[in-house]
């Protein structure tokens, strides 16, 4: 765990580098709802293994910035803020290749990825994992969907809460009709929304997307 400051607002997150020396390719990964629940630790008792994850995307060439939202379960709006302060930060990392940042979230996390993104134009890919409803907040940011710039995977288990699909599928069409670059796919192999929990089957297809989309050279 690390502390970081930017704009003289303080945060703590999970950092992970990958062998060898930068600038790295980074991701940003937002966490589920759990851990602003539960806390970092009793989210991990739970079976979240965020550092796993973090430990995952490194493993694989990305430096990963997991900022562990300190502005309590309910404030979504403090939430956007604070993964916004996370990129505006890691892209201050001497060993971040500030052109190549991509913005992932599972549940909670995925619904904030969506608002941070319609934002900002400096996101090289957007992953968005089983995204949460958020009181109302994910359908009014897929209304500006026409406003992102960066290829989208999105993934979902068809085993997850009705909410869950049913937002999946509204973004979905909603960047089909746009004509955004998007892949997206819906898992029949088990797991519900715990799959994200941890790495998984589906990993394959988040390495594949990122080592497609951050390539510094098209992959051919």
């Amino acid at each position: 765990m690390v502390g970081y400051r930017i704009g003289g607002a303080e945060g703590k997150a999970l950092l992970c580098r990958p062998q060898g020396k930068g600038p790295f390719p980074t991701v940003v990964y937002n966490h589920g709802l759990i851990v602003d629940l539960n806390g970092y630790q009793g989210a991990a008792r739970r079976g979240y293994d965020l550092d796993g994850t973090c430990q995952a995307l490194a493993a694989d060439g990305f430096l990963t910035f997991a900022p562990i939202r300190g502005s309590g379960p309910g404030n979504i709006p403090r939430h956007r803020e604070e993964v916004s302060r996370a990129i505006d930060y890691v892209k201050t990392l001497t060993d971040v290749d500030a052109s190549r940042i991509a913005l992932m979230g599972f549940s909670r996390g995925g619904l904030l990825t969506l608002m941070v993104a319609i934002e900002r134009k400096d996101l090289k890919a957007l992953l968005i994992l089983a995204p949460a409803p958020g009181e109302g907040h994910f359908a009014d940011a897929v209304k500006h969907v026409s406003s992102l710039n960066a290829p989208v995977l999105l993934l979902v288990e068809a085993g997850d809460e009705t909410q869950i699909l049913e937002g999946f599928s509204m973004l979905e069409r909603a960047l089909l009709v746009d004509g955004k670059e998007m892949r997206s796919v819906r898992y029949y192999r088990g797991g519900g929304h715990r799959l994200f929990y941890d790495i998984s089957y589906y990993w394959e297809d988040v390495r594949t997307f990122l080592r497609e989309k951050m390539s510094e050279t098209p992959l051919r």
